[in-house]
């Protein structure tokens, strides 16, 4: 076959990509050219209407409420009022209340079609699940019966050049990226951290609650955010993919508001977000299951202020970078009759604006009810590791296994924080599920979790009283990391 690139028309079946939207949090990727599937449509498609919905139980019995915090000094009853409340990773999202919960957490019901075929296609869907599309982050009561979950057209005109305009999913992680339903019930930590962005209008300090200067002030800071991007952002991107024997290369490139989806008005710029991948084929497959080897990197660069004042004053601008790379591989990858395996691995990287987490990780409680803070300034960095494999037993039974390594702070830029900030989370994934047929899976995952404050709090003098502030602020936080514990799963989703 030559190597004279041509311009892919994707023909796939209806059933194939009607299950392609999702929540799309947490997703793991296949071999798959997600861009292209999502951003276009068969010349032969018609409008057909899709929806999923995702059933699941989740239990952190594994975990410890606090006990033992103490006062470092100061007339204050400060964090003791924590003791009997849990870390905010024990307690299930969106309303953050129970540690173990059963929750209608996706549903989704869209339509996507051809409005001239082969020319202008689009995309819609409303999300009503309980999660980030209509709970406030962190807020305890839900914001809205349903929220826009994608509204997009596509513009294929140009050729190499699809346009793609509306509320879309932003170029990124393949985890980010894949928006079938998920291998795992949890999603990875370096996702949730850094790339399901949490919008505050002021910011405060983990350790004290308190503004940070030219950051906030004491009259919005928030115990919950104010907007989440749930991996997507209202803009305009140019991608396509180009054919060339074998091998499959895409790229996508975005400008968008750097903003909540439920925000018309960008920041003060506009974000840039870029991917490409190169995807070789493999025999057998179809939709998300097709096989191949991947590999795929992606860059996203935006800025992001806080108000100062009641005025609404803006505080200076703070760059967000968040880059990474990965590879994924599906299908009979050890040999032809040795059954069908994924492999995959994934390398995260933040710079600023990095979410730390409600003050002494508390959500409900007296003390401040978990005001939450991010690391705004660029020297304050943050990374993340997937390792994981699935292997596929027939149609029917599927058993995963993932490594994640989670590093917050590992570098940061003082005065505001310090070496004792940074958190490090290692956690393995176990999973197995049941496909009942191909649109009702049944899945059970358990996750073993070790949460770490590696770096003692140092004295701020040579007292005495400094000295002892220091380890008792210590033993805190090693308090508040210990009582993380292991959690399980159930997950019953369905798609039509």
């Amino acid at each position: 076959m030559s190597w004279q690139y041509r311009w892919i028309r994707r023909r796939g079946s209806v059933a194939a990509v009607s299950v392609l939207v999702g929540l799309g949090y947490g997703a793991t990727a296949h071999g798959a050219d997600w861009i292209t599937m999502v951003g276009t449509e068969p010349a032969d498609a018609t409008h057909p209407i899709f929806g999923m919905a995702w059933l699941t139980y989740a239990d952190n019995s594994g975990c410890d409420a606090y006990s033992g915090i103490r006062n470092p000094g100061g007339p204050s009853p400060g964090p003791t009022v924590s003791n009997g409340f849990y870390h905010q990773a024990c307690v299930n999202a969106p309303e953050f209340k129970d540690t173990a919960s059963l929750m209608v957490d996706n549903l989704v019901l869209g339509a996507r079609g051809n409005l001239i075929p082969e020319r202008i296609n689009y995309l819609v869907a409303v999300n009503a699940g309980e999660n980030f599309y209509n709970y406030d982050p962190f807020d305890t009561s839900r914001r809205t019966l349903l929220s826009i979950q994608d509204a997009s057209v596509t513009f294929s005109y140009i050729p190499g050049v699809r346009v793609r305009a509306g509320l879309l999913r932003k170029p990124g992680p393949e985890e980010a990226m894949r928006p079938a339903a998920p291998d795992f019930i949890f999603p990875s930590v370096a996702l949730n951290q850094l790339h399901n962005e949490v919008f505050l209008k002021g910011n405060a300090y983990s350790r004290t609650g308190a503004p940070i200067p030219g950051q906030g002030f004491a009259g919005n800071i928030s115990p919950h955010g104010h907007d989440a991007d749930m991996g997507r952002d209202w803009g305009i991107q140019g991608f396509d993919a180009f054919k060339f024997d074998k091998w499959t290369l895409t790229y996508a490139l975005m400008v968008g508001n750097g903003n909540g989806i439920h925000q018309s008005d960008n920041n003060s710029a506009k974000d840039v977000n870029a991917a490409v991948s190169a995807e070789y084929d493999l025999p057998g497959g179809k939709g998300p299951g097709k096989h191949g080897i991947k590999v795929f990197g992606y860059w996203q660069q935006g800025e992001r202020n806080f108000e100062i004042d009641a005025a609404g004053t803006e505080s200076k601008d703070f760059d967000r970078i968040r880059y990474g790379f990965g590879a994924r591989a599906l299908g009979e990858i050890f040999g032809a009759g040795a059954g069908r395996h994924r492999l995959g691995a994934d390398a995260y990287f933040a710079e600023g604006m990095i979410f730390y987490a409600p003050v002494q990780n508390v959500v409900e409680g007296p003390f401040r009810n978990g005001v939450l803070g991010i690391a705004a300034e660029g020297g304050n960095k943050a990374r993340g590791f997937n390792v994981e494999y699935g292997y596929y037993l027939g149609d029917k039974w599927q058993f995963d296994l993932r490594w994640g390594l989670y590093q917050g702070l590992y570098e940061t830029e003082g005065p505001t924080w310090v070496a004792a900030d940074e958190r490090r989370i290692d956690d393995w994934t176990f999973g197995v599920s049941y496909a009942f047929t191909p649109m009702l899976k049944l899945a059970f995952n358990y996750q073993m979790r070790d949460y770490q404050a590696p770096n003692a709090v140092k004295p701020v003098a040579n007292t005495a009283a400094a000295i002892n502030s220091a380890a008792i602020q210590t033993a805190n936080q090693n308090i508040v990391t210990d009582s993380v514990g292991d959690r399980f799963g159930v997950r019953l989703t369905y798609a039509f």
